[in-house]
């Protein structure tokens, strides 16, 4: 009995995973600086949080000013493993560069699936959340449809509002998200950004069957560019700024927004992005390898 208990034990220690948070947003939304702010504020709180970058170029290298990766697609031809496409920020954030075209993605063999998804669950279970900057749904919707957690970031501009009806339009009719977080940026004050989530409820209320739920916004803040010329998160060239104080307000209650609409315990994060790339691939006609 005493080491079926340890076995049982072992398995359950084995299945836990972090949480997953995917932040989308139209081009100029600023989802990729809110995943990053947001990653250093976990940080300086003693977490150990994962900062996934699944975007084109590199984005989060350049922003935490760390050495660029290696990508997973990169691991067709080199078959080096995570370590390549990993490094550690100087301020405590693990990034992973997870880009890969989806049609690439869809072509990854079983073993090589097999292999990146054993060592990413390692990753999971050390990690205490992860945040995952997200390709734009229209043009890759794999990686924000297999996330926990869905986090809708909107601007004052014009192109915001229509974007993110179009990506909750999307993400909900042909992947099955229901339930979107909805985070505020570059709001002049709280009524503003207030009138902009109830201008987004109130269209998709009328035409969409989903559920929004505000978590909070950021304020319009000249800092936030003077830090990416300097090429350094916020949080750290400008501690006192209006907007780092709410980027770290925002990730000491980040964790509480996870409300994983399918239990998903067991099964991890590159599991579900190789597995669902090569599905979908397949129902539209591209056979895997």
């Amino acid at each position: 009995m005493q080491d079926q208990a340890a076995s049982l034990r072992l398995l359950s220690a084995r299945s836990a995973r972090a949480p997953s948070f995917a932040f989308i947003g139209s081009a100029s939304a600023g989802a990729s600086t809110l995943a990053t702010e947001l990653a250093l504020g976990l940080a300086y709180a003693g977490q150990r949080p994962l900062l996934v970058d699944c975007t084109l170029g590199q984005v989060q290298a350049r922003r935490l000013g760390v050495p660029t990766t290696a990508t997973l697609e990169s691991q067709v031809l080199t078959l080096g493993g995570l370590d390549e496409m990993m490094v550690s920020s100087r301020q405590g954030i693990q990034l992973i560069n997870l880009y890969a075209r989806p049609e690439e993605r869809a072509l990854f063999s079983a073993q090589l699936w097999l292999r990146l998804g054993s060592e990413f669950a390692a990753l999971e279970r050390d990690a205490s959340v992860l945040l995952v900057d997200a390709p734009s749904p229209a043009h890759d919707p794999v990686p924000a449809s297999v996330a926990d957690n869905l986090v809708l970031v909107l601007t004052p501009a014009a192109e915001s509002l229509t974007t993110a009806y179009a990506n909750i339009k999307r993400l909900s009719g042909s992947y099955g998200r229901q339930r979107f977080n909805v985070l505020i940026n570059r709001a002049r004050h709280l009524e503003e950004a207030r009138e902009l989530f109830t201008r987004l409820s109130a269209a998709t209320g009328e035409f969409l069957s989903v559920s929004l739920r505000w978590v909070g916004f950021v304020p319009m803040d000249n800092a936030v560019r003077r830090s990416q010329t300097l090429r350094r998160p916020l949080m750290e060239a400008f501690p006192d700024s209006e907007a780092a104080m709410a980027f770290s307000q925002l990730a000491a209650v980040l964790p509480q927004w996870d409300t994983q609409e399918t239990p998903r315990s067991g099964t991890g994060f590159m599991d579900l992005l190789i597995a669902a790339s090569r599905d979908w691939a397949e129902a539209d006609g591209v056979k895997p390898l």
